[in-house]
Formats: C-alpha cells, structure tokens, sequence
C-alpha cells in the first residue's frame, strides 16, 4: 500500500490576523468598527477567583467552552485543512446577581469558516469525551460588524475597571456613549508564570453617537 505524503499546515494565528483588536497598543483609546467574528460562548452565572494567572477562574461552573474549540480545530484542520491557534479567553460581565457572583458570557474566537454544523458536531464529540447528556450553556454567536471603542490595560487584571472608566472619560469628549456591557480579553496564556504588573488586557466596549 503506497504510503501517503503528510502534509505541513500552516498555523493561522488570529492575534495577527486581527491586530486591530489584539495588538493594541497602551495608553490609547481606539474607536473602530470590528469585522463579522465568530465565537463558542458560554454563559454563566458564577464568582470569580481573581488570582488566576493571566484571567480570572469561574468558581462555580466549569469553563468547557474551550473543549469545544479544541473539536473544532480537528475539524477544521482535517476537512479544510485550516489550522488556527486556540485564542484568548474573553468575558463579557453583564451584571452582579448576587453577593460575588456575576452574569456573564466567557467564549474564544474561531475562524470565519467555522459553521453551524461543525460547531454541533463538536459538541456532540465533547459530550461523548465527557460522556455527559448536555453540556453547560454553549452557544455559536456570529456577530456583525459592530462600532466598539478599546483599550489596552497593563497590568493586573484585577483593575481594569480604570481603564473602563478612563474609556468613558474618553468617548465623553468625542461624543460617544458605552452600549451595553464592556468586555475583557485576556491576552496572556491563562498559566503563564509572569508578574501581574505585565498582564495585557483589552479593554472594549459597544458604543454609538449620543443624540
């Protein structure tokens, strides 16, 4: 039997596809309207360990939206031959429910040639991995191209509400308003072993013109 030729992929990195969103640099707030993206998104409601290297650690539900990634990836890599780097975890932080607890939306960015229908099968395949009937709340969200305003925060986590309130400051003095709830991603792998005084978070916030 002939032997087939293995094949040498490369490695799609999104950080750098997208550095408008990723590669921010500090100290600047920056008003863009994002492309179409896609995520595997979990909801929650849970409290946070902010001790975590890198992001905060929900307490009370386990994060297994990033399994589901993790299939897709296969998917993607054997059927199209696409690759791509596992992205940041990010949360989007709704509200506080109770005491310490927050709702919130924890997901990853995917490729754009990521469907519904891979997206099912991955689930599928993390159920039977984990040989449960459901999984926790996860959900394909493909949105549209949205007018957001970022910012680079350096430093421990655990203060980005600084660099929320200095981008409030900021689309003040332009005539812009936050719509919605602000968004956290956590640019640094979640067990890397590094000071909090070099963590990179961006910062981001829906906005529109004040009437």
């Amino acid at each position: 039997m002939q032997k087939l030729e293995s094949k040498t992929l490369k490695t799609h990195d999104h950080r750098k596809i997208y550095r408008e969103i990723y590669q921010l640099k500090p100290q600047t707030t920056v008003i863009q309207l994002l492309p179409e993206l896609k995520y595997v998104s979990q909801s929650m409601v849970t409290s946070y360990d902010m001790n975590w290297d890198g992001r905060p650690e929900p307490k009370d539900e386990k994060w297994l939206a990033w399994k589901v990634v993790n299939q897709i990836k296969q998917i993607t890599r054997k059927e199209l031959e696409y690759k791509f780097k596992l992205m940041p975890p990010e949360i989007v932080w709704h509200k506080a429910v109770e005491s310490d607890k927050w709702s919130v939306d924890q997901m990853m960015l995917v490729a754009d040639c990521v469907t519904d229908e891979m997206f099912d099968r991955a689930m599928e395949r993390v159920k039977k991995n984990l040989r449960v009937k459901e999984l926790p709340t996860i959900t394909f969200k493909k949105y549209s191209p949205t007018l957001c305003a970022q910012r680079l925060h350096v430093g421990d986590y655990k203060n980005t509400q600084e660099t929320l309130q200095i981008i409030k400051e900021d689309l003040e003095v332009k005539g812009y308003q936050v719509k919605g709830a602000h968004r956290e991603i956590y640019i640094l792998p979640a067990m890397g072993c590094y000071p909090p005084e070099k963590c990179k978070t961006v910062v981001s916030v829906e906005i529109e013109k004040k009437d």
